[in-house]
């Protein structure tokens, strides 16, 4: 019976034939193990009762019956096994289609960062910076490399991604000078939190690009990491442009642009529900883009 139902199992017949196969099988092979039992029975017993057919008969169902619950019992431990191979392949496709959005959205922050970079390049050559062109591009360079490095990690600690936004500002302090003041408030007991990579660049990218830029004396960037209960809060605060300021006191929420909105996709893909990100303006009149990510 074994080697009857292995045999169906690999040629992948449908469970309802194969029922039918097993219940028709089953019913011989019974009557051969009613017959055994009563042959052992002569030949081990003391007693000696006469070989009747009838018995055998009278008993094969028993015999069938047994045959046909062992049947149950293989096919139903097939079956799960088998549930249970197709559920690891369906969370490993799932955990690829993952990998593969995760790794496309930080791509995509890598060409956008790369153009402004190489325009403020092109603008301290044309201003006959050529010390601070070269100094920049040795800073990109090395910014490059850590953002390039092991592509299929997609978190790291809270101080390695800190470190790859100061080489970020760095770029940028050359090219702003005294007009960017860079403020820095970490709790260094979040300094080993994990938390997605390059998360932090394009959300300074958008603070330097939207606010201090459009500023005529500058301004200053705040970053702040902090517990939060359970969860690790990152603050991203700058002061906004002259011009946009009354427009910001409102306090709306605002979708932004490609730098935000690839930041909430990523966060979504790694959290689900347990990861937010807002953007406002504070008390201060200043805009503020607030990460809340579960430790």
């Amino acid at each position: 019976m074994y080697f009857l139902c292995h045999c169906l199992w690999r040629r992948k017949v449908s469970l309802r034939t194969s029922a039918l196969v097993c219940m028709v099988s089953a019913l011989p092979l019974g009557m051969i193990c009613a017959a055994s039992s009563f042959e052992a029975a002569l030949r081990f017993s003391n007693v000696r009762p006469p070989f009747r057919w009838a018995d055998v008969i009278t008993a094969t169902p028993s015999g069938w019956f047994s045959l046909m619950a062992w049947v149950a019992f293989y096919f139903g431990i097939k079956h799960y096994l088998a549930l249970e191979e197709k559920q690891r392949q369906l969370i490993a496709t799932e955990m690829l289609a993952k990998e593969a959005q995760l790794q496309a959205l930080r791509y995509q922050l890598q060409p956008h960062f790369l153009f402004n970079t190489m325009n403020a390049i092109s603008t301290l050559v044309l201003n006959n910076q050529p010390r601070a062109a070269t100094e920049m591009i040795g800073k990109l360079a090395s910014l490059l490399r850590d953002t390039l490095d092991a592509p299929d990690i997609h978190q790291v600690p809270l101080s390695d991604e800190l470190a790859v936004t100061e080489d970020y500002l760095a770029i940028e302090t050359i090219r702003f000078g005294e007009r960017l003041v860079v403020h820095w408030d970490i709790d260094p007991d979040v300094s080993d939190v994990l938390v997605p990579r390059l998360i932090l660049q394009p959300l300074v990218e958008n603070a330097v690009r939207h606010g201090i830029s459009r500023r005529q004396h500058g301004g200053f960037i705040l970053i702040r990491a902090h517990h939060l209960g359970d969860h690790l809060a990152v603050i991203i605060e700058n002061e906004s442009p002259e011009e946009s300021a009354p427009l910001l006191l409102d306090g709306v929420v605002r979708a932004g642009g490609l730098g935000l909105q690839n930041v909430r996709k990523r966060l979504e893909q790694m959290y689900g529900s347990k990861g937010s990100m807002h953007t406002t303006t504070n008390a201060r009149g200043h805009y503020e883009v607030a990460l809340t990510l579960p430790i």
